[in-house]
Order: structure tokens, then sequence, then C-alpha cells
């Protein structure tokens, strides 16, 4: 197991809550091909990454909406990890990952990342 940065978890994390066939999600793809990072800030129990999606690029429907599991197992976090995606103004808006339990270790290295889906509009 290597330790990797806080942006190769998101770039995990996203992959596996933006995959399948639905149009939703392949809009939210899109937008992250073209994602700016405009912070990361770190909580002591987490981080928040705050996206920004430049103009041009399509908006979902609906516009506001949140959620996401994932379940993340890493090295020094014996309680586990989770995280939720927050759509706003139908736009990729920010990724928060939380400690279930534990102080987000300092070095982030992942066992596994398990069960990860995003709920579909209806």
């Amino acid at each position: 197991m290597t330790e990797v940065l806080p942006e190769d978890l998101e770039q995990k994390v996203m992959e596996l809550l933006l995959q399948g066939d639905h149009p939703f999600l392949a809009a939210l793809r899109k937008q992250y091909l073209s994602i700016n990072v405009v912070r990361r800030e770190f909580s002591g129990n987490g981080f928040f990454t705050t996206f920004e999606v430049p103009g041009g690029i399509p908006k979902v429907t609906p516009k506001n909406i949140s959620g996401g599991n994932v379940e993340i197992e890493l090295e020094n976090l014996p309680n586990g990890a989770g995280c939720v995606l927050f759509i706003r103004d139908g736009k990729l808006s920010m990724l928060e990952f939380y400690s279930n339990t534990d102080p987000w270790p300092d070095r982030i290295v992942i066992k596994s990342i398990s069960n990860a889906f995003f709920p579909l509009p209806k």
C-alpha cells in the first residue's frame, strides 16, 4: 500500500461515484473532466474540496442534490471513512470526506474503496 495525495483519493472516489450509463452520471462525468479545484479545506475529521465548473458545460437536473455512498478503508483510520458529493445549481460543487469516528490521518494510505454509488434522480 502506498501513500496517496488527497487529490488521488478524490479522483478514485469520483470515478466510482460517477460510473454508469445513466444520462445524469454521464453529464456529471463531462463536468468532472473540466473542473477546477477552488480550495481544499481540512477540518480535523476530514476535508472538503470545492469545485468550479467552467461556463458552457451543460448543467444537470435536479439542480441541487447531494449524496453518495462509498465505504473507504484507510490504513490509519480503523473505523473507516465516507464521503458526500454536492451538486448545486446543476453543477459539481463540493466533495466532502469524513472519518466515521477518528481524526483524519496525516497520511492517506488506501486499503479499499467499495460500494460506491450516487443517488440517481427519478
